[in-house]
């Protein structure tokens, strides 16, 4: 049975440590060593290639696991906790010393997008009906419950009540894709299904200073570009139109357009094309100043190079990976961790490349050894499908071809859609009509 892609990976902000999540399960990793920390699934026996199993000395309760995919994680930027939200809608705390969860809750919607302020005190969420949302870090079954034993204080603030419960911030009219605050937390900005990119003062988000426009399909990732607080002002977006664009965003100019087709070599789109190659995800690099941009169900990778004089981006390489990424992090160091899709058997889920882009497989020996899980099939981790805006529902698009694939799979790659599915197939098409002449 197939191993489960790693779909997110995130580094510690302090510490070398890096986050994986597969399904609904995460592994904390050493970034120097490669050694598993905590996991919040018992490791699996396998064939060890002849490495001898490490012990891992913190296990998460597997009572607190997640019971549904991780979607998103945010670390706070001191790293004392990590947030992840899972697609049933479970926002859940991480203590990262212990690995152990300290408290849930029940967002309105799937979030999309999370972070944490600046002072690490509040997690702010982007959910798919755009909806954005401010809460603070400790959770309601966090909060100590009071007892006769425990000493009340009236500090004279009476507004601690409404830190309790989510503050909506701002909303979209269409799904909200992803959301960045400037290191000074003066500024929200978020991008939705519908092309946009708003800029908005924090945490009071009917402030709107400006909007970035220049998308001509679904925007996937926002970043604001490494600055000082003085000099942070660029903004990079990536979007299912194959650019990536940088602005000046209080300005809300644009001041890039990025061609990722023309990077790879590859013709411009037709114009009645219904889809185009989408960014599905980017990391930036702080040392090096590198942004590595993955597209989705492409195997090659782009690495870019950040000229903050010129305000550009430029191609500084291209890296041929053996499979189809999901994900990628600069650590600490300046490694670039990948996460694939594999297309082979053999085909490790985790690489790592050091600062020269050289693979460093001694770092990642162990996670693709005794990470993950096996599972049956390997379900479709891209999840940009539903902000495609298609005359067929996506459902019904990603169920044909998941059927597809596991027609694939059991060897009969032209087998006919079900009867059932034909019928739906069919039922949404134009019926076609005969001009009438008049008698």
């Amino acid at each position: 049975m197939p191993l489960l892609p790693f779909s997110h990976i995130i580094c510690h902000p302090t510490k070398d440590v890096i986050v994986l999540s597969f399904g609904e399960h995460l592994q904390a990793v050493d970034a120097k060593s490669g050694l598993i920390i905590a996991s919040t699934v018992e490791l699996e026996e396998r064939d060890s290639r002849g490495l001898q199993p490490q012990p891992i000395t913190n296990t998460p309760d597997a009572a607190q696991e997640n019971k549904a995919c991780v979607q998103v994680l945010a670390f706070s930027p001191d790293g004392a906790y990590l947030a992840t939200a899972a697609d049933d809608k479970i926002l859940k705390i991480w203590d990262t010393e212990s690995w152990k969860c300290l408290g849930t809750r029940t967002l309105v919607r799937r979030s999309n997008a999370l972070q944490f302020s600046k002072d690490g005190a509040h997690v702010v969420t982007a959910d798919k009906f755009g909806d954005v949302y401010n809460m603070v870090r400790d959770l309601p079954d966090v909060i100590p419950i009071k007892t006769s034993d425990t000493k009340i204080t009236d500090d004279g603030d009476d507004d601690d009540d409404d830190d309790e419960g989510e503050q909506p911030i701002l909303g979209h009219v269409s799904m909200a894709t992803d959301l960045a605050l400037t290191k000074d937390n003066k500024y929200i900005i978020t991008s939705d299904r519908d092309e946009h990119i708003r800029v908005s003062q924090y945490p009071k988000g009917h402030n709107i200073e400006t909007y970035c426009l220049g998308h001509t399909s679904f925007v996937t990732k926002i970043m604001v570009l490494p600055g000082t607080e003085e000099t942070e002002k660029y903004l990079l977006s990536g979007a299912g139109d194959a650019t990536i664009r940088v602005w000046e965003f209080l300005k809300g100019k644009e001041i890039q357009t990025f061609d990722i087709r023309e990077a790879l070599g590859l013709p411009p789109a037709e114009e009645d094309a219904e889809e185009d190659l989408t960014v599905f995800s980017f990391s930036i690099c702080s040392i090096k100043k590198h942004i590595a941009v993955i597209m989705e169900k492409e195997s090659r990778l782009l690495i870019l190079q950040w000229n903050e004089e010129a305000a550009k981006v430029e191609l500084f390489k291209i890296l041929e990976l053996e499979g189809k990424p999901l994900s990628v992090e600069y650590d600490r160091s300046g490694n670039l961790w990948t996460s694939v899709v594999p297309e082979k058997s053999k085909t490790d889920l985790v690489s790592v490349f050091n600062r020269e882009y050289m693979q460093q497989e001694d770092i990642t020996k162990y996670i693709n050894v005794f990470g993950s899980k096996t599972v049956q099939t390997i379900p479709d981790l891209f999840n940009t499908e539903e902000l495609r805006k298609h005359t067929t529902d996506w459902r019904e698009l990603k169920k044909a071809r998941e059927e597809k694939e596991a027609a694939r799979l059991a060897g009969d790659p032209d087998a006919p859609l079900s009867k059932k599915r034909r019928k739906n197939k069919n039922s949404r098409k134009i019926p076609e009509t005969t001009p009438t002449t008049s008698a």
